[in-house]
């Protein structure tokens, strides 16, 4: 067969006969020509063509409910793989009536069935074809006849047929029937090519409407569907009614796992928030830390079986501002941790940081304080380690060896004696940290106490809404102590919640101290996700940190604004809105928000799970289920298996026993 055929070549028996080239000009003929092999052999299973090995397949049906983007698993199945699509127009007239007699004859074929099965078969074609009239009537869509070709191309015997059954797997996943058409193998062949040829119409011959046809074209825009073991599920697409899912680990993906989530109350930040910390509680990979500023998670982290520190200067919990728990240096650009045996000068690095850190502690409890002042309780704070001088490990060190605020008190009181030029410079702050170690705001003095154990970890900082004096200090020495935690060992993964975090930022020196270690999260295998309602508290905090955060997050939620707030996305926080993304925010649905991922971008619609149901909103889960939700329920019919997915796991369970 020579491949000039195609376009009506004269034979030389024919010299009569004159040459009809119908396409000739309105392809580039040089393209085809050198696709086309110089040899070319049809066998039983397969097209021989210059060593490469060529199979094409038929699409013969389609899953009855595509989603946006379903088609993604076999558009992105690594292989040499082609797919062709042919588009028709349908007379959409004779569909409409078809469907009308359809829809009648329907509803009286279930009126004189009594079949269950039949029934419910009925009841899904009634709804199909329902759904088909409307979306023409409604002038949302029009019909069309819809052909497939799905072509694979190897090297090799062995490679084409390990492409194949890559192929048959995933058409099984995304329910698409289709086969190889050995009879016509070379119709199906030039009719996966880019010349309007479709041969096997009566093979891959489907009807449907554009609505349908548009899953098929892969909006990847307007998808965040990425399915992996470690991949979180946000929600549900709008648009496209597929999973919205985000594997945050995935470091090639995700460029940091910060997350930033803004609306005004009543949006469905909470239940957002709290969905999202029961999926990584039900992952049980990470340690999890919730900053609390309002005890909403309190009675939850206790249910599963966290520790709730309560923060007030009435409770006995204490965290040692001066307390060295990570051996990670601010001036490591890689992130690195040493051998827990430290020499001189790295015991040295790490006290000077820890004062210098100190710095934001003492300025917020006398924001007055110039640099001289500073200067002087700093230098006398870096006399205090001696211990750890001493022992230069810090797994050595038990909570007793590190200074408390009271020695450093004691320390810049004796300066009276020594250097009263010095004392007299800082004996106004002598007198706040009298009352902090003696009086009534003693939450800062004191050997560390709580029990870090837990995997859930929460801090309820409410206590503290009656102390406004000490509430900065407060905020400022939690999160100094959560960072310490957080980088004192790579191998773990953490994710920080902070709920409210406008709080953080009302103080320059925590705000500066929240905004650093935000950015370098990622460099500990860590994950951050804050909150609030407070636009105009992220927007007035100090030397634009609220803006400067919410450029730092990769993924954004935004529920719903006041038109006010979403003027002040667009002006004040750089994030460009289409009209129809400020129509949404503007709307203000409960349990909606847009959803930024980098540069892609979905309306999100946020789906709890029947378990989150029943902890979050216990009255719906009663009116949905007709039980209580104080009884645990068995989740176990919940869990649906497939023959293969069993004989894995008693594959590996019994790999596991005979180990």
């Amino acid at each position: 067969m020579n491949l000039l055929s195609l376009f009506g070549t004269k034979s030389k028996n024919e010299p009569n006969i004159k040459e009809v080239n119908q396409i000739d000009g309105l392809i580039d003929k040089d393209v085809i020509e050198s696709r086309y092999p110089f040899v070319f052999e049809l066998n039983r299973e397969y097209i021989a063509a210059s060593g490469n090995y060529i199979k094409p397949y038929v699409v013969l049906s389609y899953p009855s409910e595509p989603t946006g983007n379903w088609l993604s698993p076999l558009k992105r199945l690594k292989g040499n793989i082609t797919i062709t699509q042919h588009l028709e127009p349908a007379n959409g007239e004779i569909l409409n009536r078809h469907y009308n007699e359809t829809v009648k004859n329907k509803e009286a074929e279930l009126l004189r069935t009594l079949d269950h099965y039949r029934r419910e078969q009925i009841k899904r074609e009634l709804i199909t074809a329902k759904k088909q009239l409307e979306q023409s009537l409604d002038e949302k869509s029009a019909f069309i006849y819809l052909y497939t070709y799905i072509l694979l191309q190897a090297h090799s015997e062995a490679e084409l047929k390990s492409l194949e059954e890559s192929l048959n797997r995933v058409l099984i996943k995304i329910n698409l029937k289709s086969i190889v058409p050995y009879r016509r193998i070379e119709d199906a062949y030039f009719s996966s090519f880019p010349i309007g040829l479709n041969s096997l119409k009566e093979y891959t011959y489907a009807m449907t409407n554009t609505v349908s046809a548009s899953s098929f074209f892969p909006f990847d825009d307007n998808e965040i569907c990425d399915l992996t073991p470690t991949a979180t599920i946000e929600g549900i697409n709008k648009e496209t009614n597929s999973w919205i899912a985000i594997d945050y680990k995935d470091k090639g993906r995700t460029l940091n796992r910060n997350k930033i989530i803004l609306g005004t109350s009543g949006g469905g930040k909470s239940t957002y928030l709290k969905s999202n910390i029961f999926k990584k509680i039900a992952e049980g990979e990470d340690n999890i830390f919730i900053i609390d500023p309002e005890d909403e998670y309190s009675k939850d982290v206790i249910n599963f079986g966290g520790t709730v520190i309560d923060l007030s200067s009435a409770s006995p919990t204490r965290m040692n501002p001066f307390e060295i728990l990570s051996q990670a240096l601010d001036s490591d650009e890689d992130g690195m941790i040493r051998s827990r045996q430290l020499t001189d000068e790295e015991v040295d690095n790490l006290i000077r940081q820890k004062v210098n850190r100190l710095k934001g502690f003492h300025k917020v409890n006398m924001p007055e304080m110039d640099q001289v002042q500073l200067s002087i309780v700093s230098n006398e704070s870096m006399q205090l380690f001696s211990k750890f001088r001493e022992k230069k490990d810090l797994d050595l060190m038990q909570h007793e060896d590190w200074p408390i605020l009271k020695d450093l008190l004691n320390t810049l009181k004796a300066l009276r004696e020594k250097d009263v030029k010095k004392y007299e410079l800082i004996e106004r702050y002598c007198f706040i940290l009298e009352d902090m170690v003696d009086g009534s705001s003693t939450l800062f003095n004191g050997y560390t106490n709580v029990d870090m154990s837990a995997k859930i970890i929460s801090f309820n900082l409410k206590p503290l809404q009656t102390e406004k004096e000490i509430q900065a200090a407060a905020y400022l020495n939690t999160f100094s102590y959560l960072w310490e935690l957080i980088t004192s060992n790579l191998s773990q993964s953490d994710e920080l919640f902070c709920d409210e975090f406008h709080f953080l930022l009302k103080n320059p020196e925590s705000a500066d101290f929240f905004f650093q270690a935000y950015k370098r999260f990622r460099k500990y295998n860590a994950g951050a996700t804050v909150t609030t309602q407070q636009i105009q508290d992220l927007l007035n905090a100090p030397e634009g940190m609220g803006e400067a955060i919410v450029g730092n997050s990769y993924t954004k939620i935004l529920f719903g604004f006041e038109p006010r707030e979403v003027n002040q996305i667009i002006d004040r926080l750089k994030i460009p809105l289409s009209d129809k993304e400020i129509h949404f925010l503007k709307a203000k649905k409960q349990g909606e928000a847009l959803i930024l991922y980098g540069a892609q971008r979905a309306l999100l619609k946020v789906v709890l799970t029947d378990e989150e149901l029943r902890l979050l909103n216990p009255k719906k889960y009663e009116e949905k289920f007709g039980r209580s939700a104080n009884e645990l329920p068995d989740w176990s019919e919940k869990v649906f298996l497939s023959q293969n997915e069993i004989s894995q796991l008693t594959n590996e369970l019994n790999r596991v026993e005979g180990y």
